[in-house]
Order: structure tokens, then C-alpha cells, then sequence
């Protein structure tokens, strides 16, 4: 079953070609994910940031991803983009810096809910921010973030399995420190 998975640039950064393990996990994620049949979802602003910061490793990916018409371009309706810059704005249990963080990367959010709701990403501060949000918007709750780089979320077997939507990689089943509730 293929899916439409919100890739950070943050994997595109580290998907070199050292054997370092966050560029090797990395590199083996998106292999995965173009050997499986899944789609990578950008908006405008993702794209930019993959551009500016891609390896060359991504780079190739990408190409054959989009030889593959397995590249979704997504627009996020107004609506979306305001109610969860709201969200933000006036979360008072977040700090100015952690509001800063969340609206840089609120496209990831924003691509997600337009598409299967599927974002990888290496940003666990983000994730974490966005994790105490969600206990005000369902929405956003209802994300499965994975990230790569952590072993014990085993991304490859959950591509491989077709990346659903599983209740404990939501994000409002994590806890606030960043581990997942039981």
C-alpha cells in the first residue's frame, strides 16, 4: 500500500554518503521508502529548504522519486495555516524560543494534514513542541512522526509494513518528554 509521507529536509541534509548512523539510517529510509512505492509530499517551503540544503545523495533520490511521479506537491488551505499559527501564538505553555521553532516548521504540519497525515523527520525539538500542542488540537494529534535516526522506532520496518497510521506513532500519544505513552 503506497503512502504520502512529509520528508524533512533535515534527512535530505543527512542522507550522505558517510557511514556515520544518522546519515546511514537516513540513506536507508529513503531507499526504503522509494523501494516500497511510497510518495514524498513538499509544499513550496519544504521544497526550498530541501534545495538549500540537500546532499547529493537526496538529490539523486529526489530525481527518481519525481521520474516516478511519486512527488506530491501540497497546498495547505488558509484556514490550516492560520488556526495552528493561533495554536502557536498562544500556547502558554511554550517559550518564545519554542514558538520560533514551531512556526519555522509548521509546513511540516500543514503538507501532513493535506496528505496521509505521515511525517519523518530527525527534529525531535519540533516533534516535542508540537507534541504539547496537540493536546489542544486534535488535528495535529493525529500526525504520526517518525524519525529515522531512532532505533527504536524501527522506520524501515514501519515502511516496509506501509507506513500506517498507528495510534502509538501519533503525536498525542507521546508524552511531554518525549517518550511514547503506554
Amino acid at each position: 500500500m503506497e503512502r504520502t509521507i512529509v520528508v524533512d529536509a533535515s534527512i535530505a541534509r543527512s542522507s550522505g554518503t558517510t557511514e556515520h548512523p544518522v546519515s546511514k539510517a537516513c540513506r536507508d529510509f529513503l531507499q526504503e521508502m522509494y523501494s516500497v512505492g511510497h510518495k514524498a509530499a513538499f509544499d513550496a517551503v519544504l521544497m526550498a529548504e530541501w534545495r538549500k540544503h540537500q546532499s547529493g545523495y537526496a538529490l539523486r533520490w529526489f530525481g527518481l522519486m519525481q521520474s516516478r511521479r511519486r512527488v506530491v506537491s501540497v497546498k495547505c488551505p488558509t484556514v490550516d495555516r492560520e488556526y495552528l499559527a493561533k495554536l502557536i501564538n498562544e500556547a502558554d505553555n511554550l517559550t518564545l524560543n519554542e514558538q520560533q521553532a514551531a512556526l519555522k516548521d509548521v509546513h511540516l504540519a500543514h503538507c501532513a494534514w493535506v496528505t496521509d497525515g505521515l511525517v519523518s523527520s530527525l527534529d525531535d525539538t519540533v516533534r516535542n513542541i508540537f507534541t504539547a500542542i496537540s493536546r489542544n488540537c486534535g488535528k495535529l494529534g493525529g500526525i504520526v512522526w517518525v524519525n529515522p535516526s531512532k532505533a527504536e522506532e524501527v522506520a524501515i520496518d514501519w515502511l516496509k509494513a506501509g507506513a500506517r497510521t498507528e495510534e502509538d506513532r501519533k503525536l498525542k500519544n507521546r508524552s511531554l518528554d518525549g517518550r511514547w505513552e503506554q
